[in-house]
């Protein structure tokens, strides 16, 4: 006659084993994650900060050829605050100008986002 032997479940280190995976899996997939969100955040605050170059590079078209100098100034737009910085500089050509236009957001004034060069000229 047979006898039947007991049925065993998982033994300890098989289940720390699996439960290590399973850690090492979890960890790896937040930290994708992770990077995923911070460089969506950054790809949409270089997006807000072109809108506002392009803003003022229209502006300054629209008011005729801009006066060489320079200007520092601030811009709200979707309910945050941008640091713009606006370079106009004579060329060798005649009523020619290179204009600058650099945008950081407020909190990081020293870090621009995007800056635009352009040529303006008076005609």
């Amino acid at each position: 006659m047979k006898i039947k032997r007991a049925l065993r479940g998982f033994t300890l280190i098989e289940v720390m084993i699996a439960l290590t995976v399973f850690v090492a899996i979890a960890a790896t997939m937040s930290e994708t994650a992770s990077q995923s969100v911070g460089s969506l955040l950054h790809l949409q605050d270089k997006t807000l900060a072109s809108f506002v170059a392009e803003n003022r590079m229209v502006d300054l078209r629209l008011n005729g050829l801009p006066p060489i100098g320079e200007n520092n100034d601030q811009v709200d737009m979707a309910d945050r605050e941008w640091k713009v910085f606006t370079k106009v500089e004579k060329t060798e050509f005649p009523d020619t100008h290179r204009v600058t236009v650099s945008v950081a957001d407020m909190q990081h004034k020293d870090s621009n986002l995007i800056t635009l060069i352009s040529i303006m000229s008076k005609y």
